[in-house]
């Protein structure tokens, strides 16, 4: 099918924007990176770019987090501890996902990328989204 070539694994879409360009910027890097995982994934990669390219998205995600948080500790965000915790367990498990593939006993599979996609999605939708009114047209470094 020529629309399964040419359509990414997930599209942004104006429902994933929160409204804060540098925030809705790393996001777009984001999912960019997940439909690189996935297209290296169904075109077979070597193991050592599908690595390579888990390794690039865990150290994106870690600076986008870091990004989010500075804002909330310099904005106080009332929600931040909260948020934080769940930053703190998706990079344990994109960690967890990494180490595992790195050391073979972990095939990229689709269910893997569905969770990536179902997490991202989620995430910026309802965690994201509850922390516009504290941060919108605040300074967010980026």
């Amino acid at each position: 099918h020529l629309w399964e070539r040419t359509m990414a694994f997930i599209e942004w879409s104006e429902k994933l924007s929160i409204g804060i360009k540098v925030i809705d910027d790393q996001h777009k890097k984001l999912i960019e990176q997940i439909n690189i995982l996935h297209s290296a994934m169904r075109e077979g990669k070597a193991k050592e770019v599908v690595g390579a390219i888990l390794e690039e998205l865990r150290a994106y995600t870690k600076y986008h987090f870091s990004n989010e948080e500075k804002a909330f500790e310099r904005y106080n965000y009332s929600g931040k501890m909260s948020h934080i915790q769940k930053h703190n367990g998706f990079v344990k498990r994109l960690g967890e996902i990494t180490d595992q593939y790195n050391s073979g006993s972990l095939v990229i599979s689709i269910n893997l990328l569905d969770f990536l996609n179902n997490w991202i999605t989620e995430h910026i939708q309802r965690e994201d989204r509850k922390y516009v009114p504290e941060l919108s047209g605040k300074e967010i470094n980026g």
